[in-house]
C-alpha cells in the first residue's frame, strides 16, 4: 500500500534529490577538471548507492 505523503514534503524530498544529483555531477567535474579519468556511470551509481 503507497503512503499518501503531504504535496509539500514531496517536493522537499524531490528538491533534496536534484540538489544530491548537482553536488554529484559537480564532483565528477571537479575531478575530471584536477586531472581524474572520468568514472563510468556504473561506477558512479554504485558510489551514490544507486
Amino acid at each position: 500500500m503507497a503512503a499518501i505523503v503531504p504535496a509539500e514534503l514531496a517536493e522537499a524530498i524531490e528538491r533534496a534529490e536534484d540538489a544530491a544529483d548537482v553536488a554529484a555531477a559537480r564532483d565528477a567535474l571537479a575531478r575530471i577538471e584536477a586531472g581524474d579519468a572520468p568514472i563510468s556511470l556504473t561506477d558512479l551509481r554504485s558510489e551514490l548507492g544507486l
